[in-house]
């Protein structure tokens, strides 16, 4: 009876055992699928943040801003489908047979896709996958505008969510735009969501909502054709003279070069910060038919930046996120300069780069350079030479040209100085200087490639968040 009642036992011990084992191997499987589809749906997110910078050879860029839209429309929808061989992705199939359906958006927007007439719905497949790498098993990315609506967010703090007017982002905060219009100096917040089902069955719905990044959002904030930003900024040009290449060809011009034909916009051709220091700019920028604005915007004036240029601190991270995303970044030795044979070869007007030297630079030769540039040190610039695109001298702040020559600067100069002659940081903005005495043609004021330079910025995300699916 011992023996029978110990075997009894030891059967009993030995099923539960055998119970807990499969239990626990149940358990381990179903958060192994649940983590596959999670990794997958963030690996969609990262495709779809990955594929709006212009810049991705796989961009979907036109896809969000199709023709030559400034902004993205609500009634916009922009999908990456992922199927497996032989299976049919559509989001826009809301059956109840159909595991992809994108039910979410009707959540969002209050209406399933389509929404009616207008609705601008574009699919995409993706070019991830291949022979010898599978790739993430999402199913689908959707790209939409973010609104306070769609995220059910009041961000102007008027009591009321229900606003379908798009987002923008300024590097601070979400802005609310109004009219139809893109909010000026700021970027556009989108929405990415994605989908991944495994073949297992666990399905995962993860959301980023994404902007340009802020150093994007800066640039887009330039307020004039030249900004001299801190206090006590200094500013000299060339005066009289004449011939190829001399005084008499140089002029900094606010008017927008690229405003439609017969129209005229753009920004002052000088901008400061600080109105102490308009007589002085004002007396410098001589003769006054050098220095040129649109109509009703004066040639030389106090301007206003947003709260990340106006600090050295909000300039250094600035630049530091710059420096993040570069193409190339120089780091020359103290007291040696760098020139222009350092820039990349591959840069051109279809191609341009983002530059940064954390340190002196000269720009010199009869080349062309496009794209972005950031000066730490001292930049000294041939008029020889000629940039499309935008010129930021943050650090020491100090602009200096004394050679005669042709070349044109297309797009925008931004000098500030936010480092000290030993390279720490000021506790203001300092005494930014700008020097052009020998002559060049000047400065451009080019939205275009203002824009270009911004557009060399990824997106950033904002915020992330999990949706709850109602299947495992």
């Amino acid at each position: 009876m011992i023996a029978i009642f110990t075997l009894m036992l030891i059967s009993v011990v030995a099923t539960a055992l055998v119970l807990m084992a499969g239990t626990e191997t149940a358990l381990k499987g179903n958060y192994k699928s649940a983590m596959h589809a999670f990794y997958d749906a963030k690996a969609g997110l990262e495709e779809g943040r990955g594929r709006l910078w212009s810049r991705n050879p796989s961009s979907i860029a036109n896809c969000v801003l199709p023709g030559a839209e400034a902004m993205m429309q609500v009634s916009q929808v922009c999908y990456i489908l992922n199927p497996s061989a032989g299976e049919v992705v559509n989001p826009l199939d809301l059956s109840a047979g159909n595991p992809y359906a994108d039910n979410e958006y009707a959540t969002e927007w209050g209406t399933a896709i389509p929404g009616g007439a207008g609705y601008n719905i574009v699919m995409s497949n993706s070019p991830i996958a291949s022979a010898n790498i599978a790739g993430p098993l999402y199913k689908w990315v959707r790209i939409t505008p973010r609104t306070e609506a769609s995220s059910n967010l009041d961000v102007d703090g008027d009591g009321d969510a229900t606003d379908r007017n798009p987002l923008f982002y300024d590097g601070m905060q979400q802005l609310l735009s109004s009219g139809g219009q893109p909010v000026p100096g700021a970027t556009q917040v989108l929405t990415v969501t994605a989908l991944a089902v495994t073949p297992y069955g666990s399905r995962r719905m993860v959301q980023y909502t994404v902007a340009l990044a802020g150093s994007a959002a800066a640039l887009a904030n330039l307020p004039s054709a030249l900004t001299l930003d801190g206090n006590g900024v200094s500013f000299t040009g060339p005066s009289g003279g004449s011939g190829s290449g001399g005084p008499g060809n140089f002029q900094i011009v606010g008017k927008d070069i690229n405003a439609p034909s017969g129209t005229q916009s753009g920004v002052p051709a000088i901008g400061y910060t600080n109105s102490s220091d308009g007589p002085s700019v004002s007396k410098a920028a001589v003769p006054s038919g050098n220095y040129l604005s649109p109509t009703g915007v004066p040639n030389v004036g106090i301007v206003t930046l947003p709260p990340i240029l106006q600090t050295p601190s909000g300039l250094e991270n600035l630049v530091s996120n710059i420096t993040q995303n570069a193409d190339l970044v120089l780091n020359p030795p103290q007291g040696t300069p760098v020139d222009q044979t350092s820039l990349p070869s591959a840069m051109s007007a279809s191609n341009p780069m983002v530059v940064v030297v954390n340190g002196d630079f000269n720009l010199h030769g009869n080349g062309i350079g496009y794209g972005l540039l950031v000066v730490t040190g001292t930049l000294d610039y041939d008029p020889g030479a000629s940039w499309n695109g935008v010129i930021l001298v943050i650090g020491q702040g100090t602009f200096t040209s004394s050679k005669t020559g042709t070349g044109v600067i297309n797009g925008a100069v931004f000098v500030a100085q936010t480092l000290d002659s030993t390279g720490n940081l000021l506790p203001k903005l300092g005494y930014s200087s700008f020097t052009q005495t020998g002559g060049g043609s000047g400065i451009q004021y080019s939205s275009n490639w203002v824009k270009a330079a911004q557009a060399l910025m990824p997106y950033q995300v904002l915020s992330f968040r999990e949706i709850a699916q109602t299947t495992p």
